[in-house]
């Protein structure tokens, strides 16, 4: 779970936070993160793990101000854990800018990273209604 969390809320290091999320995925836990992302659970992944409002004690919640289009992802490094509360609209955003560099370096086509975003903005839509 949450051990020796550091929390980063800064701009910069939310997108280094990003930016190691998503180098630390394969092809094949990629699509594990979009589903835990569609479907707001928690999950686990070699080099960290990301969680959602409902993952955690309202207490928790309240401490992180983790609102139901956040997700909070961790690093997993050495003996501590970096970590962010980041809204669902910035994955989309960092996913869109940089399409064409995970696509290569995951193995996918850019109509792969199309249908991710795509699917991540319909949740995004159906979330703010």
């Amino acid at each position: 779970m949450l051990k020796n969390l550091e929390l980063y809320n800064d701009k910069k290091s939310r997108k280094q936070i990003i930016d190691q999320f998503y180098s630390g995925l394969n092809q094949e836990n990629i699509h594990e993160a979009v589903t835990s992302l569609e479907e707001r659970k928690h999950k686990d992944f070699p080099h960290g793990a990301v969680y959602f409002q409902n993952d955690l004690s309202t207490e928790k919640q309240n401490d992180l101000s983790l609102s139901k289009l956040d997700g909070l992802f961790i690093i997993n490094e050495d003996d501590t854990q970096k970590g962010a509360v980041i809204p669902l609209q910035i994955i989309v955003q960092f996913l869109a800018s940089n399409r064409e560099q995970i696509a290569q370096e995951k193995a996918l086509s850019l109509i792969q990273i199309e249908n991710i975003i795509d699917r991540l903005e319909l949740t995004l839509k159906s979330e703010e209604l």
